[in-house]
Order: C-alpha cells, then structure tokens, then sequence
C-alpha cells in the first residue's frame, strides 16, 4: 500500500482517523496521506487538509438546506481530487451525508482504489435497508459494535468488528477516581453523583432542569452528597450558567485529561442518552440515562426505530442493564429514586457491574489488538 485517502468530518472521526494513520505509518513509513481531516490527523500524517473539516460539521443538521450548493460543489471537488491522487484506499470516517455521496460517485465514475467506510450506519436500529445501499458501493466496512457485521455481510459487504475505539483511549484504563478527588479536596467517604447533560446545548437546555431537580431532590435526602459535571471548554458558560440558576454547586470539569478520572470518582451518575452511557458502562459506574424531546418528534422516532432500547449497553446484551428513562418517563422523581437505589443497594451495583464486564468483554477484538490495528489489518487485507 502506497497512498490512502481519508476522510473525516467531525472531531470523533478526526480521532479514530488520528489512531489509524498513526498504525498505518508505522507499517508504510512511506506511505502518501491526502485527504480532510482535523488536526490529529495532520499530526499523524495527513499532509494537509483539502479543506476544513468544520465545513462538514453542519451535515445533516437543520441548517443543511442553505449549504446543499457548497456540499454537491465539495462533493465533486473531493472526487476530483481523489481521482488525480490515484490512491490504493479511499478511508472516509463517518460523516454519511458527506461520506457516502463521495464513495457512491467513487463507485458509479469507477475510479480506482478500495472504497472503505469506517462507523457502521445504525441499521440495526432504523432503516435496514442502508445495508444493502451502501453494499452497493463500498469494498470493506468498519464497525465499532460486535453485533454489526452480520447485517451488512448479508449482501455480500465484506465488514468487520475492529472493537470500540474508546477502550484504547489514553487514561481509559488507569482512571483513578481517588486521585481526583484528593486534587479537588473531595472526601473519599462522601457519595458523589455525575450529572452529565449532553454534548449539545439544545440538550443541555432539554435535560438541565430535569437533571438539577434530581439533584435537588438527592440533597434533601443527603444534604452532603456532591455532584461532579463533566462538559467540554464549549459548554461550560452554559452548564455554569445552568447550575446557578437552580443554586446547585458543583466540580465542573472540562480538561480532557482530567476527564476519565472524573468519571471515576463518580458513585453514581445520571446521563442524557448519547455515548457517554458507553463510556460509564466501560468505566464501571453505575448510571441511569434520560432523555426528552418534543413531541412531534418523539411520535417519528418511535415510527422509525425499530431497537427496543436506547442504552448502547442494553442493546450490546439485549435487556435493560441500565435503567432508561425517556420521554413521560424523564420524571426527576423517579430517575432520583433510581440512583437512590444504586447509592444505598450494593447487590443492585454489583449486579450492573457484572454487566458492565460483559459490555467490556464484548467491546474487545477476540485477537485482543487495539481498534487501531485491527481497522489496518482490515485495509491490509483488502
């Protein structure tokens, strides 16, 4: 392998792409790398960027309809691109909107080189027919999740589990929640309760209140418990903001690399549904997860999923490992009373936690390599 071509669109693809350019280096020290990316990617080869990533950010959002002309235009331009440069893999990274488009047209103008997507369309919860569409003009397919493969291999879609990526993400494994606590002069006695309202300020404005009561009410039953609100640079005027307006104090922590430790100086924690309920799983901190939207939309969800849960880590085992409480059932009582029960119930905890093993178990290759090496053994092989 002599050249690959990647693409990424957001910061999660930046990182996953970061870990696999750095894997692929290593093997092909002279290895050509073009493409868009962030700048891990940029760090870990990608020459540079064909243009920013964060133009890419806004697909499939709301605000797409404005930006369609510059999409098609960017579109071409990255075919072009691809066409001229010649490469052995074409790599994109999520992004579908963007991302399929380019290997559809890839495809359909046959320009060579293995077209190979990383992060499985979610067929297993809505739209099955994805599967067979993008069979049509994808070689390979990477998937983070165990039981993703069989629905694309169906078609003939040559797909593999590389595992999750976040096992291997660096502080993962050695988090010391003791640590934290001893660096933010919180006792190693007192209960601590993670309150985690989402990576998007439309959930934080969604799930704040619905979170701070639960606070509320965890206080009046022990005024000495304390709360730990990890968020990102971006969101915190936001979670401050919040927190102030319902007189609850709390450890914001925004440093990435005090992230994992946070976590794990957490007893309990509640969580709007999203990845983080993963990560909780995968740190072995017992949680519940929440989440409410309006109406109209609740109505087209419950149409077009077909997964009978949210959770990543009940669908990984298919039943109810963490507790879920969605849409009439974001009721700050009774997600209260349910942590309750997993600060005051240790058979409760350690029966979460005996799942929590199995989510851990499941999420590894059986070959017990990294997500990175797997994902190059797959390009390899291709």
């Amino acid at each position: 392998m002599q050249k690959i071509f990647i693409i990424a669109g957001e910061e999660s693809g930046d990182q996953l792409g970061a870990a696999l350019l750095a894997e692929l280096k290593m093997r092909h020290p002279y290895l050509k790398i073009r493409g868009i990316g962030g700048s891990l990617m940029v760090s870990a080869g990608l020459e540079e960027s064909f243009f920013p990533m964060n133009e890419l950010s806004l697909m499939g959002l709301a605000e797409i309809i404005p930006h369609i002309p510059k999409m098609l235009r960017r579109i071409d331009q990255t075919v072009e691109a691809i066409r001229v440069f010649n490469p052995d893999i074409i790599l994109t990274i999520d992004a579908p909107e963007f991302s399929h488009r380019v290997q559809k047209k890839l495809q359909a103008e046959k320009i060579s080189g293995k077209r190979v997507h990383m992060v499985a369309p979610s067929v297993w919860a809505w739209r099955a027919d994805r599967a067979q569409k993008i069979a049509r003009f994808l070689d390979g397919l990477l998937c983070l999740l165990p039981f993703e493969p069989p629905f694309f291999e169906r078609y003939g879609l040559k797909s593999e589990f590389m595992g999750h990526p976040v096992m291997d993400m660096e502080g993962v494994q050695t988090a010391n929640g003791p640590a934290f606590r001893f660096r933010h002069m919180i006792g190693l006695d007192q209960k601590m309760v993670g309150l985690f309202f989402g990576s998007r300020r439309s959930e934080i404005e969604k799930m704040g209140s619905i979170f701070l009561q639960v606070a509320k009410n965890l206080q009046q039953h022990d005024p000495n418990i304390g709360f730990i609100c990890p968020t990102t640079y971006s969101l915190r005027a936001s979670v401050e903001s919040l927190l102030r307006t319902h007189h609850i104090s709390a450890h914001i922590v925004t440093d990435p690399k005090e992230k994992w430790d946070a976590f794990a100086a957490c007893n309990v924690a509640a969580a709007t549904s999203g990845t983080v309920g993963l990560e909780l799983s995968i740190l072995n901190i017992p949680h519940v997860i929440s989440y409410k939207m309006n109406s109209l939309t609740w109505a087209v969800v419950n149409r077009v999923v077909t997964t009978k849960f949210a959770h990543l880590s009940n669908n990984i085992l298919n039943k109810e490992v963490v507790p879920e409480f969605l849409q009439e059932k974001a009721d700050p009582q009774m997600i209260t009373e349910s942590l309750l029960t997993f600060l005051n119930d240790r058979d409760k905890v350690q029966m979460q936690r005996n799942d929590f093993a199995e989510i851990r178990a499941a999420l590894t290759t059986p070959h017990k390599k990294s997500a990175a090496q797997a994902a190059a053994d797959f390009i390899e092989s291709l």
